[in-house]
C-alpha cells in the first residue's frame, strides 16, 4: 500500500526547490517550477519569517501559473504573514467561489476573522467547516471552542470540547482546554463529575486523571485529589505536572516534608529548575527551617535571576530573621522585575512598617490597594498601621475604601466592627456585627483578637451568645 511521501522526503524536496530557486536568482536566469515546488519555496520563507521573500516567489509563481487555485492559498498565507488580513480574506473569498466545498477555505477564513476579533464570523466559518469536513473534526471543535471562549460563552465552549472528546478521546489538548473552561466557569463540581465518568471509560487517560485531581483540589478535597494524581503518575511516572500538583496539595495540608520529596522527584525527571527550588524554599520556610529555605531560594535565583517568587521568598525569610534591611533589598529587586506584583508590595510594606519607615510603607500599601484591591490583607494591614500612627477614625476611612470588594468577607466585616466600636459608632457597629454573626459566627474570634475589650461591652457579649445558640 502506498502511504505517500514521508515528512523527511517532503523536507528534502523543499530544500532542493529552495536551492534551485536561490541558484536561479544568483545566476539571474529563469527556471521552471511546478506549483508544488513553489508551495515548498513559499512555505520555507514563511517558516523563516521572511514574508517579503515569500511574496517575491509568489509573484514569480503567478507569472508561470496564472490562475492556479493552489497558489491562491499561498497568496492568502503570504498576505496573512504580511499583516494584510482583509486582503487575505478577499483572496479566500475568490477561492471560495471557485471551490465552495473546500474545508480549508473556511478554516483559514475563521482563523483570520478570529485575529480581527470578529469572533462571531469565525464561529460561522468553523461551523461550516464542521459540515464539510470528513476528518480532523476534533481539532475543528477545539478551534470553535476557543472562539466561544473569546465570546465568553463558556457553556458552548464546554459543549464543543465534549463533542471533540466523543470523536477523539485521546486528544490531550482538548482535555486540558476542557479543564480550563470548567475552572473559568467555577464549575468545579461539574468538572469532577465529568472527569470521573471519563476516567471510568478511559482508565489510562493520564491527563484526565490530572484534571480530576486539579478539580478536586479546587474544592479543597485534597486527599481525593492526591489519589487521582497518584493514578495519573502510575500511568505516566514522568508527568511532572502531577508531581507539582500533589506537592502543592501536601503543602496546603501541612505535609511539608512530603511536599519537598515530591518536588525533588521532579528534579530527577526534568532536572533543576528555578520554580522547583523556589517551591522547596517555600516548604522549608513553612517548617521555619529558614537557612534551608534561603539555600533553596538562592539556588532558584542562581538558575534564573529573574525568578520573582524566589526574591520575595528570600525577602520574607530575612524579614522573619530580623534582617530587615536585606529583606527590603530583596523585595525591591522583586518589584524591579515585576513592578505590580501584589505579594512583593505587601511584604515590602510590612517590612518597611516594622523598620518605622512609615511614609514608604504607606506608599507601598496605597499602590497595593490600587492595583490589587482584592488583597484583603493589604487593606487590613494598611488600616492597622494607620490606626497605630493616626488613630481609629483614619483607619476606618481607609478600611471603608475596600468595602466594594470585601463587604461580604467575614474577616473584613469583623475588622470593620472593631473600628466602628473604637470610633464610638456603637449602633452601626452592632448592626454590622449582627450581620457578620448571621453570615459566619465562627470567624468572630477575629474581632476578639483585634479588639479584646469588646468582651467588656454587654451588648456585644449578648449578640455573641445569642448567635452562638
Amino acid at each position: 500500500m502506498n502511504e505517500g511521501p514521508s515528512p523527511l522526503h517532503d523536507r528534502e524536496d523543499q530544500q532542493n526547490s529552495v536551492e534551485r530557486y536561490e541558484a536561479m536568482l544568483n545566476k539571474n536566469i529563469d527556471l521552471f517550477f511546478d506549483v508544488e515546488e513553489f508551495e515548498h519555496i513559499i512555505e520555507h520563507y514563511l517558516e523563516a519569517n521572511e514574508p517579503k521573500k515569500a511574496k517575491e516567489v509568489l509573484d514569480y509563481a503567478h507569472r508561470q501559473h496564472p490562475g492556479a487555485p493552489d497558489l491562491l492559498f499561498c497568496e492568502a498565507h503570504v498576505l496573512l504573514n504580511l499583516g494584510k488580513l482583509n486582503k487575505a480574506l478577499e483572496v479566500l473569498d475568490t477561492l471560495g467561489r471557485m471551490e465552495p466545498f473546500n474545508v480549508d477555505v473556511h478554516l483559514h477564513k475563521a482563523g483570520i476573522h478570529s485575529q480581527l476579533r470578529n469572533y462571531r464570523r469565525a464561529v460561522e466559518h468553523y461551523k461550516r467547516a464542521l459540515d464539510l469536513a470528513d476528518e480532523g473534526l476534533d481539532e475543528i471543535y477545539l478551534d470553535l471552542a476557543f472562539e466561544y471562549e473569546n465570546l465568553e460563552s463558556i457553556e458552548l465552549a464546554v459543549d464543543c470540547l465534549k463533542k471533540a472528546l466523543e470523536i477523539n478521546p485521546e486528544n490531550e489538548a482538548v482535555l486540558y482546554e476542557l479543564s480550563y473552561c470548567y475552572e473559568l466557569a467555577d464549575a468545579h463540581q461539574a468538572a469532577v463529575a465529568y472527569f470521573r465518568e471519563f476516567t471510568n471509560e478511559h482508565p489510562y487517560a493520564f491527563v484526565a486523571w490530572y484534571n480530576l485531581g486539579a478539580a478536586l483540589a479546587r474544592l479543597e478535597r485534597l486527599e481525593e485529589s492526591n489519589e487521582a494524581l497518584d493514578l495519573c503518575m502510575a500511568i505516566d511516572d514522568r508527568f511532572t505536572s502531577a508531581y507539582f500538583a500533589k506537592a502543592r496539595n501536601m503543602l496546603l495540608q501541612g505535609r511539608y516534608e512530603d511536599a519537598v520529596e515530591c518536588y525533588n522527584e521532579t528534579i530527577s525527571i526534568d532536572g533543576p529548575q528555578a520554580v522547583t527550588f523556589s517551591y522547596i524554599g517555600e516548604c522549608f520556610e513553612k517548617m521555619e527551617r529558614y537557612e534551608q529555605a534561603l539555600i533553596h531560594y538562592d539556588q532558584s535565583i542562581a538558575l534564573d535571576p529573574n525568578w520573582v517568587d524566589a526574591w520575595i521568598g528570600r525577602g520574607v525569610v530575612k524579614d522573619v530573621q530580623g534582617r530587615h534591611t536585606e529583606a527590603v533589598k530583596d523585595l525591591e529587586v522583586a518589584l524591579k522585575l515585576a513592578p505590580e506584583h501584589g505579594d512583593a508590595l505587601f511584604f515590602l510594606a510590612n517590612t518597611l512598617g516594622r523598620m518605622e519607615r512609615y511614609d514608604e510603607a504607606f506608599v507601598a500599601y496605597t499602590k497595593l490597594n490600587s492595583i490589587e484591591p482584592e488583597s484583603l490583607d493589604g487593606w487590613l494591614d494598611h488600616a492597622d498601621l494607620l490606626f497605630t500612627l493616626k488613630g481609629a477614625d483614619v483607619a476606618l476611612r481607609k478600611l471603608k475604601e475596600g468595602e466594594v470588594v470585601h463587604k461580604l468577607n467575614a474577616r473584613y466585616r469583623y475588622r470593620l466592627v472593631s473600628y466602628l466600636l473604637r470610633t464610638g459608632r456603637e449602633q452601626e457597629a452592632l448592626l454590622e456585627l449582627e450581620e457578620a454573626l448571621m453570615a459566619d459566627h465562627a470567624t468572630h474570634d477575629q474581632l476578639l483578637s483585634h479588639f479584646p475589650e469588646v468582651m467588656q461591652m454587654p451588648q456585644v457579649v449578648h449578640l455573641l451568645e445569642l448567635y452562638r445558640r
